[in-house]
């Protein structure tokens, strides 16, 4: 809780640990269903457990957590003294998680302010982490919601998927008859996810994803820049990355963050890249 104030998020955020319990973020699960059996994402399906039978060929979909849970979260805050709830969740167009808490908040009586951040991962982490210190210097919920809204917008994501591959080729990867070597890299925003290149190795995929990253941060030479390395079952890869990152001059924070089985179910294995957002925002 900050101040009076309960902030609610759901687990795809993938917000370190370390942050949700600098601000007492209550964090609903996803759903994930393999094999068709239900799961809550990090509470009864763990990443490494997902990875493994992903790999051995289980089926897996998602959905968003049932409005019964937010109804738990948000309760709960109301007993623990809370006297409002901000509960910030995946993008609608993505989920529909927050009609999930929409229905909640209806059906409670502490007032409920559901925003949709419009994005998913770590830039929804992003966004719900601005909102927090927003409410952490005194901002009202209204302006913290601004700012969660602002910090999506603002975020950039550059990553790569099949990662692993990079690292059985060894050497470069070779193009087999009519079907390009490489595997992609991708960049997010609003409008949806945009093939930028293709890299051969693993050292021109790390090399390819910083150097887009660098030249988006110039563009804002001002700010400082808060940055989460995803890892998505790419522990090598994801910590190379890392090293990279930290060398950065504009780079103030740096997190590892895990990609869970919500979006583990749509990236796959060997999934890692960068979130980053420029501070101060505006």
């Amino acid at each position: 809780m900050i101040g009076s104030t309960a902030v609610v998020g759901d687990s795809a955020a993938y917000l370190p640990a370390e942050v949700r319990n600098r601000f007492g973020l209550v964090t609903v699960p996803m759903t994930v269903v393999m094999d068709g059996q239900e799961y809550r994402e990090f509470e009864t399906l763990g990443a490494a457990e997902f990875y493994r039978r992903l790999a051995e060929g289980a089926k897996v979909s998602t959905s968003q957590p049932p409005p019964g849970l937010f109804v738990d979260a948000y309760e709960a805050a109301e007993r623990a003294g809370a006297s409002q709830v901000l509960s910030l969740h995946i993008g609608s167009g993505l989920s529909g998680t927050v009609n999930s808490a929409r229905t909640a908040a209806s059906l409670v009586g502490i007032p409920v302010t559901v925003v949709d951040t419009e994005q998913a991962s770590f830039i929804e982490g992003l966004a719900t982490w601005e909102a927090c210190e927003a409410l952490a210097t005194g901002a009202t919920i209204e302006h913290a919601e601004a700012a969660a809204v602002a910090a999506g917008k603002a975020a950039g994501n550059i990553f790569l998927v099949r990662g692993m591959e990079l690292l059985r080729a060894g050497g470069r990867m070779q193009q087999r008859g009519d079907v390009p070597a490489g595997v992609p890299i991708l960049e997010a925003d609003g409008a949806g996810i945009t093939p930028v290149a293709s890299a051969t190795t693993a050292e021109e995929a790390l090399d390819t994803i910083v150097e887009r990253m660098t030249a988006a941060m110039a563009k804002a030479p001002e700010k400082r820049y808060r940055v989460g390395v995803a890892n998505g079952d790419a522990d090598v890869l994801a910590e190379q990355l890392l090293e990279r990152i930290r060398r950065l001059p504009q780079v103030a924070e740096v997190v590892e963050y895990i990609i869970g089985p919500a979006v583990g179910a749509h990236t796959g294995p060997g999934c890692t890249g960068v979130v980053f957002l420029g501070r101060p925002l505006g």
